[in-house]
């Protein structure tokens, strides 16, 4: 048996597929871009030692072929994925971390028009409203907002003769346990009611994230959303430093400063961290993460990311290719 986390490289958002030991697929967030922004190509040219202007220019990379077009290969459509991967497989629980459009781009294409079997959708019990008007000058589309609202309020897709799919709507607050979610090894450490109470006054949503932490084989991750500060200081508060201990993190907030906090991360004490893109300029805290003895791993370079936690305790890390990029030994008996 095993654990296979799939960070997808979805551009800026973030989707995250999990194989848990049961045989249950979890997903958490949806993203669909396939373009790269300007600020993606800053940071990709530079790594990759050329200009922005080298970085688009054709054959630069190889056989006619830029590299912006083979940083652009390296995007994933979440349905394409899911076809690729798991057709025919029911999401037994669908996590939106939070509200916030890069984060359920996507949504209705995957369950709604592609119609893939949903069984338990995760919510928080915010007030956040948005209209068409919104979305007038944004990249986003306004059916997935209208999907979303549907899916949390359990409306699902229509099928033939007009029957409608059923999915059970879960609202989870720290501390809360259920046969489900403690059988597949998680445990929930936010969002709280005053997080979500916040944002509403604030309008500002990345507090009320999912926070939750899988363990398996005596490993863990903790995927926590794009909490900030508010949520951090909130857990920390509350918790046990104990609980907060893991080998994997996902970098909240798209591994960007303001979803870095030196005290969490010192009490989870990871030994790898993956960004969903991540290396932004300026607001990257890639070497933050660094400094305190994490392995740093970014989908905008890495392609989709793949780990897998054994029973045993080893961890394997994997780049787009099925090369290693990271690995954790497996735990003495």
């Amino acid at each position: 048996m095993r654990l296979i986390a799939h960070f997808l490289n979805v551009g800026h958002g973030d989707c995250t597929i999990i194989e848990l030991p049961s045989g249950r697929l979890m997903m958490i967030d949806i993203n669909n871009s396939k373009s790269l922004p300007d600020e993606d190509v800053a940071a990709l040219a530079a790594a990759s030692g050329v200009s922005p202007y080298e970085f688009k220019r054709r054959g630069s990379f190889a056989y006619g072929r830029s590299w912006e077009d083979y940083y652009k290969s390296l995007l994933v459509d979440p349905y394409d994925y899911y076809r690729a991967n798991f057709a025919g497989r029911p999401i037994f629980r669908y996590v939106q971390t939070h509200p916030d459009m890069d984060h359920m781009s996507g949504l209705h294409r995957f369950f709604f028009q592609e119609r893939v079997p949903l069984l338990n959708f995760w919510d928080a019990a915010h007030h956040k409203e948005m209209t068409k008007d919104d979305f007038a000058s944004s990249p986003y589309d306004d059916r997935d907002w209208l999907a979303y609202k549907a899916l949390r309020f359990v409306g699902g897709p229509t099928y033939a003769y007009g029957e409608y799919t059923e999915h059970k709507v879960v609202k989870n607050y720290r501390g809360d346990t259920g046969r489900y979610w403690s059988d597949d090894g998680i445990d929930v450490f936010s969002p709280t009611l005053q997080l979500i109470a916040d944002c509403d006054e604030r309008d500002c949503y990345n507090d009320c994230s999912y926070v939750f932490k899988i363990s398996y084989g005596g490993r863990s991750l903790i995927l926590p959303g794009d909490a900030e500060s508010p949520a951090w200081e909130s857990m920390l508060r509350d918790l046990d430093t104990q609980d907060f201990v893991c080998d994997i993190l996902k970098a909240s907030h798209h591994g960007r400063e303001s979803g870095f906090h030196e005290e969490a991360v010192a009490a989870m004490d990871p030994s790898i961290v993956i960004c969903s893109v991540g290396k932004k300029p300026e607001t990257d805290a890639s070497d933050e993460y660094a400094k305190m003895g994490a392995t740093v791993l970014s989908t905008r370079f890495n392609g989709t990311i793949k780990v897998t936690m054994w029973a045993d305790g080893e961890v394997w890390v994997e780049n787009h290719k099925g090369e290693d990029i990271a690995k954790l030994s497996q735990l003495a008996a």
